[in-house]
């Protein structure tokens, strides 16, 4: 239901999210009452608002809003044409249909409004677009990366490949890669010198000790750049991709996740464009999020590629390309598919908490943790005074929570090792318990080695 409401968000929506008044102003405007009874006879009717009036505390100066019944009623109609606020589905067809709406000067608002007067449930519904689309987008960004990684970490395990290729050894293709390996491990002995000597450039002492500090930096990085030189032209630099990959999978884990989202989102000015500021997040969230996936399918990969099916795709000539695709990856499609699940409230958490932190989604666009952000810049009053604009916060933890229910159930579907069938299942397939003989078994039963069955 929220990924409907969210794809078809211009029609669930009885406004457009930025669309406001600016007379009368109707900032944190609180939800609207619908009336089903009419006050004059004390019968039902038809559901029913009635138009506002603002007014100022004089105490706390907060503006309060009283029904009008003098303006008249509004009825609520279904099925309405917007045609001064149209949309769009999926960037595509052009609309002004919408679920439900009164007729002007009248408003409603479900959820009551922003500061600005916007209608909350209307921003809801298309904040849901960004938070759980970047949610799925995220993880398929990340499943691709770790399922890649993780599936040469454990397939090549043991096979070491040649990072660089000495001059005497450039014949044939290496005559193509030779010049770009040793162009690139010159620029990293030149980076680890160029590193030393801005530290020593940068050092703000002058004792001795502090002489002595940038004496060794500056060591050090020659006597990485002679290393390397000396390593490259020597001979060739092998590197097990298991452990290439796997060693970078240790240095992303060791780093809060939180703290790194935020410092390589910092790496990009806050005033890009919003659409480029969208891709962005999905990019840092899948990037960052790869790691644990890589880890349980080269475990998976590990013990798969040693199976006889296997061996034998080898030992036909089947290339190393043909039995990941048709023989490793099937294996590991159940847990993938749970694990993705899984995955993505992870995601939908992360998006929200960089737009709360203001590293996120931008206006126009808006997001769940947009509005909770609008909603803290409140304060204390936002519980007090007018707690209809935490309603966000609920939809993130909505979706969160279907999103793990939706994932344990296909674990419990999908995965053959958490699959048991429980006491009452047991009995309706007919297993009888303590019978251990053939002649204890009923005519009408079979004697297996587990038992008797029906």
């Amino acid at each position: 239901m929220l990924y409907l409401m969210a794809a078809f968000a211009g029609f669930f929506s009885p406004y457009d999210p930025n669309y406001y008044e600016l007379y009368p102003p109707k900032g944190h405007h609180p939800p609207t009452r619908i009336h089903f009874v009419d006050p004059e006879t004390g019968k039902l009717t038809r559901p029913f608002v009635y138009a506002t009036k603002r007014t100022i505390d004089p105490v706390s100066l907060q503006p309060k809003y009283e029904e009008d019944p003098s303006q008249g009623k509004f009825y609520l109609r279904f099925f309405v044409r917007t045609p001064e606020q149209p949309y769009t589905i999926f960037k595509v067809f052009r609309s002004d249909l919408r679920l439900f709406g009164v007729d002007p000067p009248g408003r409603i608002f479900l959820m009551g409004t922003d500061n600005f007067g916007r209608d909350l449930y209307s921003r809801i519904v298309y904040g849901g677009q960004v938070s759980l689309t970047i949610g799925i987008l995220s993880a398929l960004v990340s499943f691709a990366l770790g399922l890649l990684l993780g599936g040469i970490a454990g397939y090549f395990s043991g096979r070491p490949f040649a990072l660089s290729i000495p001059p005497s050894a450039w014949r044939g293709l290496g005559l193509l890669l030779g010049p770009l390996s040793l162009l690139l491990w010159l620029g990293l002995g030149v980076g680890a010198l160029f590193l030393a000597w801005t530290f020593v450039r940068l050092s703000p002492g002058r004792d001795p000790f502090s002489w002595g500090v940038d004496g060794l930096v500056l060591l050090l990085g020659l006597g990485a750049f002679y290393l390397i030189l000396r390593r490259v032209f020597r001979e060739p630099l092998r590197l097990d991709p298991d452990d290439l990959i796997m060693r970078t999978v240790e240095i992303i884990a060791a780093i809060p996740s939180l703290f790194l989202l935020i410092s390589l989102r910092a790496v990009f000015p806050t005033n890009i464009d919003p659409l480029f500021t969208f891709y962005l997040v999905v990019g840092l969230l899948g990037f960052i999020g790869w790691g644990g996936l890589a880890r349980v399918v080269r475990g998976i990969v590990l013990s798969v590629r040693e199976m006889d099916y296997v061996q034998a795709a080898r030992a036909l000539g089947a290339s190393d390309g043909r039995i990941i695709a048709r023989h490793v990856l099937p294996a590991t499609a159940s847990y993938v598919i749970v694990s993705l699940s899984l995955t993505i409230p992870g995601f939908i958490l992360g998006e929200s908490g960089l737009s709360f932190l203001g590293l996120g989604v931008t206006e126009p666009y808006t997001s769940w943790g947009l509005l909770l952000q609008a909603a803290q810049q409140g304060g204390f009053a936002s519980f007090t005074d007018r707690p209809w604009v935490l309603w966000p916060g609920f939809f993130i933890f909505l979706s969160v929570l279907s999103w793990n229910f939706l994932g344990d159930g296909l674990r419990d579907a999908l995965d053959p090792r958490r699959r048991t069938l429980a006491p009452s299942l047991l009995a309706g397939y007919g297993v009888v318990t303590g019978e251990v003989s053939l002649g204890q078994c009923p005519k009408e039963r079979a004697w297996t080695k587990s038992g008797c069955w029906r």
